[in-house]
């Protein structure tokens, strides 16, 4: 058990301000099962959690590393595009019949 351990992948996570710059104490790395899944909403929620009501919160961007490959992300940029197009298509009127 100890050898297959040792020979898995690592998943990183990076938890980063708005300039880029990993936030320590945030990170970690856990082993990788190649679960299916989308490591972008992940990213989401996780950020969603560690922000909570805090508008001032250094945390701007989630990001998730298989290998050297970024495999997920989402920032506070993408969190405001997507409330943007929800808002616009609630207010897009109905298709004439």
């Amino acid at each position: 058990m100890l050898a297959l351990n040792a020979s898995m992948a690592q998943l990183r996570m990076e938890v980063r301000d708005s300039a880029g710059t990993p936030l320590p104490g945030f990170g970690d790395a856990f082993f990788d099962l190649r679960l299916p899944g989308d490591h972008c909403r992940v990213a989401q929620n996780l950020l969603r959690m560690i922000r909570g009501d805090d508008a001032r919160s250094p945390v701007h961007s989630i990001h998730f590393f298989r290998d050297a490959a970024e495999i997920g992300r989402w920032s506070v940029d993408d969190e405001q595009v997507e409330m943007m197009v929800m808002d616009a298509f609630a207010e897009t009127p109905p298709a004439a019949a």
